[in-house]
């Protein structure tokens, strides 16, 4: 499997599923549709290529492909980590703020 082409369709799959949970609007869902094609398209070319590897490559290339995995679930979680400190106690007061005049009833 071939690393480059791997890494490229998962940040595409993810910028293109991303794009469409979070924006709603006709040309934001063909332009992620667009980037979910490519990351499939860049997956069978990874596949393509790594059909050709020798067993010693494919070892190799798992293992750069397992630490970019490591990489973004452990940049995901400082990430949300940093940013929950951060807003935490905006959090806190705008539920006091809805809660005190009435507006919504939130229990965490």
């Amino acid at each position: 499997m071939c690393p480059i082409c791997w890494i490229s369709g998962f940040i595409a799959a993810i910028f293109g599923g991303s794009l469409v949970a979070i924006v709603n609007h006709p040309i934001s869902w063909i332009l992620s549709i667009l980037l979910i094609v490519y990351a499939a398209y860049k997956f069978y070319e990874a596949k393509k290529r790594g059909n050709k590897m020798s067993d010693e490559t494919k070892a190799r290339n798992r293992r750069t492909i397992f630490r970019f995995l490591q990489g973004v679930v452990l940049g995901s979680f400082v990430t949300a980590i940093v940013f929950y400190s951060l807003t935490y106690k905006e959090h806190e007061r705008m539920h006091d703020l809805l809660e005190k005049h009435g507006i919504e009833k939130h229990e965490h």
